[in-house]
């Protein structure tokens, strides 16, 4: 295109006479209006995508794999239903419905709470809303659509860091809704600005232009799943949930002030494009996955892929938001923006089962698709660009330190720390206990509570507690960072070790002193899961006390696998005195798993007297406190739970 100011371009109105006077109404939307328009869309789908991936994973747990498979590939599919909506009710009619009925269900999640029919709804609106975007944005250069998307993600992130990630469509109180009621009065008003406006004149497209569209798709779900999750940061990174957050914040915003400089619309070649997105999809790879790498590397990851990210959806997007152009019709624009919709879905979904189930490759290769993908498509327009805009290192400067105001979630979120006032030793070495499987955090009906989590957890008013299935950025959580939550909600340090990928696995929460802990992965022969524990050595007085919580393989067929996971944990502990051993063993009295556990190995089960009580609602024992011989025990008790799993609850007296 030849004009690259997206304001500019945004502000266009046939009709206005050089001298600013104008006649008749304008066509496009003042700049403001149609940013907000995009802005406000991306996120609010942003949101539905985190609340409807709980309640997706429960209606297959529900409905079984064979029915729930094909529903949730539909509701994805609903992107493809735009160019009937189109030829019903027109591209006023598109974008009413997309975007509006989008709004409709993120009122109505906050209203009722996220549930299966609205999440399975939620998501098909939000697939024909990607094609609504591309209607409402017509005009927008794609730097300006790359642009509004970007800041709508970075004003949703810093929202949902004020909340320490837990989502206010969760939430009930003034907070929550208020946070609701702004982002649908927004985008309320900016679409009826938009429909007020009328619609802007379509172009003729070919196939090769329209789908540029598509790229909205890849770029979305990698803004989900890494490059705009704080709580993914954190626990790759092992930073800080507030380190984590100025890091995604850097990230928005040099990508903000590249889009800002103008560099972005330059023409460049389809090569170029590609090579971007394989650095980016080849970075994701490397850092969101099973095998993934984590530390320090994560950071420049992120930092570098939010600015490729939005520079290859700028590029991608050119051709379909165009006013101008000879080829076929506008409807192929609707394909290639459902196809994207479609992709985030395949993404994300197949990411979110491979927690659970095992892929014949590794789910590394999801997030690294993705970002090929993004690159693949941006190389179909690549070619087209414009000269600099005048005055671009201002524009990009001021771009880069407007992101600095979303700092302001992170300033909420440290103020409301809890005061972590330094615990006792307990009175006579006696320890309480408490080993928990919380599935993410996801009661039995799909809805996220980690509140009701805490409130099981401090009645049991534990020493220690070990958990399994404790998210950190996990999708089956919603990118919540359960286990941070749970720790600043409980005043307790959180000792995190992950298993599935660096989003999902086992921790430690403890409020004794901590002399030194660890982490390690059990051996695995195929692309799932890799079930791993978290250890962790404890002063109770003038004595110590190690702990470990792990989870094993799930599955009535899986026990020679299960058997080899209690090898390996038998290894890494290596008899050391004044242990005890927690978690989800998946495996019932009388086992060979259990017997290999307690059969010469100095550790016994917890339970006095031989309690058998299950410890899940399906009735099953899988839940288990084993400890040493030099330990006493007292006080055992299960209790049911909002959990599919119980809590596990016993005294340990450790002696000098």
């Amino acid at each position: 295109m030849a004009s690259t100011d997206a304001s500019t371009n945004a502000g266009t109105t046939p009709g206005r006479r050089a001298g600013g006077s104008a006649r008749g109404p304008s066509m496009v939307p003042q700049g403001p209006a149609r940013l907000a328009l995009i802005g406000v869309t991306t996120a609010v789908l942003a949101q539905t995508l985190r609340f409807a991936l709980p309640q997706l994973d429960h209606f297959a747990d529900d409905a079984g794999t064979g029915v729930a498979a094909p529903v949730v590939l539909a509701v994805f599919l609903a992107g493809f239903l735009a160019p009937l909506v189109r030829r019903v009710a027109g591209p006023s009619g598109l974008l009413a419905v997309g975007v509006g009925a989008l709004l409709i269900v993120r009122l109505l999640a906050q209203a009722i709470t996220p549930q299966t029919w609205l999440a399975l709804v939620g998501v098909a609106v939000g697939a024909l809303a990607v094609t609504a975007l591309y209607e409402g944005a017509r005009g927008l250069s794609g730097v300006g659509f790359a642009t509004a998307a970007v800041a709508g993600l970075s004003v949703d992130t810093a929202v949902r860091v004020a909340f320490a990630t837990w989502d206010p469509v969760w939430r009930s109180g003034i907070g929550p809704w208020l946070v609701c009621l702004v982002f649908v009065a927004l985008g309320a008003l900016a679409l009826y600005r938009e429909l007020a406006s009328g619609a802007v004149e379509a172009p003729g497209v070919s196939w090769r232009d329209a789908l540029g569209a598509a790229a909205f798709g890849p770029f979305m779900a990698l803004q989900v799943l890494v490059l705009s999750s704080p709580a993914f940061v954190a626990s790759s990174g092992w930073r800080s949930l507030t380190t984590a957050h100025v890091i995604v914040v850097v990230g928005q915003g040099l990508a903000l002030a590249f889009l800002a400089s103008g560099l972005a619309v330059r023409a460049v070649p389809g090569g170029v494009a590609v090579l971007g997105g394989t650095v980016l999809g080849v970075g994701a790879a490397a850092i969101a996955g099973t095998y993934a790498v984590a530390g320090i590397e994560v950071v420049p990851v992120v930092i570098v892929g939010q600015v490729l990210a939005a520079w290859l959806l700028a590029v991608a997007s050119r051709a379909p938001l165009r006013r101008a152009g000879r080829g076929g019709a506008v409807w192929r624009i609707d394909v290639g923006a459902a196809l994207g919709g479609l992709l985030v879905g395949v993404i994300l979904i197949s990411y979110q089962v491979s927690a659970l189930q095992p892929l014949p490759f590794p789910n590394n290769a999801l997030p690294g698709a993705a970002g090929v993908l993004l690159g693949a498509l941006a190389a179909i327009t690549a070619a087209r660009g414009g000269p600099l805009p005048a005055r671009a290192p201002q524009r990009a400067l001021s771009a880069g330190a407007a992101a600095l105001v979303l700092l302001l979630g992170t300033l909420v979120f440290s103020l409301a720390a809890p005061s972590r006032d330094a615990k006792a030793a307990p009175a006579g070495g006696q320890v309480r206990v408490v080993s928990y499987n919380i599935h993410d955090a996801v009661d039995r009906h799909g809805r996220l509570d980690p509140e009701a989590v805490a409130r099981t957890l401090e009645a049991r008013r534990a020493d220690v507690i070990l958990l399994q299935e404790a998210g950190r950025g996990s999708l089956l959580s919603g990118t919540t960072d359960v286990g941070v939550w749970l720790s600043r909600r409980l005043g307790m340090k959180l000792l995190w070790g992950p298993a599935a990928d660096g989003q999902f696995g086992n921790a430690i929460l403890t409020s004794l002193p901590v002399e030194r802990s660890g982490i390690g992965r059990m051996p695995r022969g195929d692309w799932s899961q890799i079930r791993g524990y978290v250890w962790a050595k404890l002063r109770v007085g003038s004595s110590s006390l190690d702990v470990w919580s792990t989870h094993l393989e799930n599955g009535d067929d899986q026990g020679s696998e299960r058997l080899r996971e209690v090898s390996a944990l038998l290894r890494a502990w290596g008899g050391g005195p004044r242990t005890v051993v927690g978690g989800d063993f998946n495996a019932g009295p009388g086992s060979d798993e259990i017997e290999r556990i307690t059969d010469g190995t100095g550790l016994r089960s917890a339970a006095v007297g031989g309690d058998g009580s299950p410890t899940t609602s399906d009735g099953d024992r899988h839940d288990w406190i084993f400890g040493t011989d030099d330990l006493a025990f007292s006080g055992y008790q299960v209790a049911p739970a909002g959990s599919g799993h119980y809590p596990v609850t016993v005294t340990v007296r450790v002696g000098g």
